[in-house]
């Protein structure tokens, strides 16, 4: 799935955008903080979801709504504003919802899911983002955040799970994970490691012509990349 953060604010575009990423770690957001900014996005590339300010300075965000509907007509448009005067206006452009600021986590998750049942493509169900994941430690079940999970690394027939602040060794094999994960923004770049592709900091050489990836809270650490692999990382990273 692919946003445009469309905001002459910062502030706000990066409010939303974590909202977005919390909710959603796999999408692709591209950001815009003018009207000019945007038509040259939109004219170039392609999007699922384009959230607009009302007010972007050089032009309104409503005028906006109205050209990238000609442009890139698949496209739903949500307005995210602090004004609360242009439903009418919304309602016009058939916008799929209308935000507020300041943005709220819960509301930012029911647009989703909005646009979700509007649009049943692979890959871009709610209902295949996972934000736990249990694992049985000493007999107990332990709920672990799926967004804080950096790498999952498989050892002796078991999986290690790093994560932002601890370490968790668990019985479940790594291709559960990575099934489980696909759609969380895992990758699988080598037989025995799954990554989070959102904490990879660094792409460096390694022996013989091969690849390591550095990630982020465990920068010392070498995870090797499949020479098989590294194109489709690429490809997932867009380099």
């Amino acid at each position: 799935m692919r946003i445009a953060i469309i905001d002459d604010e910062q502030p706000a575009r990066s409010e939303l955008k974590y909202l977005f990423t919390k909710i959603m770690p796999n999408i692709e957001i591209v950001e815009a903080s003018s009207g000019e900014e945007a038509l040259n996005i939109i004219s170039q590339q392609s999007f699922n979801l384009l959230c607009i300010d009302i007010n972007l300075g050089d032009i309104s965000g409503i005028t906006l709504a109205s050209t990238a509907r000609k442009v890139i007509p698949e496209a739903e448009i949500v307005f995210a504003t602090a004004y609360n005067n242009f439903a009418e206006d919304a309602f016009n452009v058939e916008a799929l919802d209308y935000l507020l600021k300041p943005f709220s986590e819960k509301k930012v998750e029911i647009m989703l899911k909005k646009y979700n049942r509007r649009y049943e493509k692979e890959g871009n169900h709610m209902d295949d983002v996972i934000t736990k994941i249990p694992l049985n430690i000493d007999k107990s079940i332990i709920l672990v955040d799926v967004p804080s999970i950096v790498y999952i690394e498989s050892q002796n027939k078991n999986s290690i799970l790093y994560t932002k602040e601890n370490k968790y060794i668990d019985s479940t094999p790594l291709k559960i994970f990575e099934d489980k994960l696909r759609s969380n923004g895992f990758f699988r770049i080598q037989r025995g490691f799954l990554v989070n592709i959102k904490y990879i900091m660094e792409i460096y050489p390694w022996f013989n012509n091969t690849s390591c990836v550095k990630m982020q809270y465990y920068e010392k650490d070498i995870l090797p990349v499949s020479r098989n692999k590294i194109k489709e990382l690429k490809d997932r990273l867009g380099i």
